[in-house]
């Protein structure tokens, strides 16, 4: 659990670089400007669309008209709502991964690593496809768990190990690709074990808590590359010995 503390306060600290300050906001600001402008245009068609598909369930007959007629419309708002949630999350993240972790691991490498050679095994291409793997498994398992996201607590885990899985198969590869060549990216991607989820996880938790959770995906960018280099450089260090 030290591993854990350690590079959430290094993380911490470095939200407060210049650099950093100027990209704060920015993902989290633009994901919910891209779904606001979506909603409010497509907004009254989803809850069309989500109101017949409601309205065609098997309902009992016990409820009558006046009642089933309410609770499909409040069904369907609902269920907007628990797509839109994870949309937002799932694209501020892909807008960090995508655009600002050059920078965030610049900021990190400068500050604690910058010994460390960039070997470029990485590129953006390959950055984009590891995004584009990563959200059609994340869209595919949250789709055929969402019935379970109502079960309280167990939606719960589902919701966090699912986020926990995202997390890393987004970040890792964005956070090493500068540094590390491609026989070591592919080796410390392969080594991912349970440091790696639990420090996903708990940065995942972190986008449910108000306020944080407009930071939360530049925090998590900065604290996958300190993870990442910190274990670049273990392994150099390694092979050198």
């Amino acid at each position: 659990m030290a591993f854990l503390f350690d590079i959430l306060r290094r993380a911490a600290a470095d939200l407060f670089q210049p650099r950093v300050l100027t990209v704060l906001f920015v993902p989290m600001l633009a994901a919910l400007a891209l779904w606001g402008v979506l909603a409010f245009v497509f907004g009254e068609a989803w809850l069309a669309g989500l109101t017949a598909l409601a309205a065609d369930l098997p309902w009992p007959d016990a409820l009558g008209a006046a009642p089933l007629t309410w609770l499909v419309a409040l069904g369907s708002v609902v269920v907007l709502a628990l797509l839109l949630v994870p949309a937002i999350y799932v694209t501020a993240l892909l807008i960090t991964a995508l655009v600002f972790m050059p920078l965030l691991v610049g900021v990190v490498a400068d500050r604690r690593f910058p010994g460390l050679a960039r070997r470029q095994g990485g590129s953006f291409l390959g950055s984009l496809g590891n995004s584009v793997f990563a959200l059609a498994v994340y869209l595919g398992v949250w789709l055929l768990t969402l019935p379970f996201w109502l079960l309280g607590p167990f939606g719960v885990v589902i919701s966090v190990l699912l986020n926990a899985w995202l997390n890393q198969r987004l970040f890792l590869y964005d956070a090493l690709a500068e540094h590390a060549d491609a026989q070591e990216l592919a080796q410390l991607r392969h080594q991912v074990g349970g440091p790696v989820y639990l420090l996903s996880a708990v940065l995942g938790v972190l986008h449910f808590v108000p306020v944080f959770n407009f930071v939360a995906p530049v925090f998590m960018g900065l604290a996958f590359s300190h993870y990442a280099l910190d274990q670049l450089a273990r392994l150099r260090a390694g092979a050198a010995s």
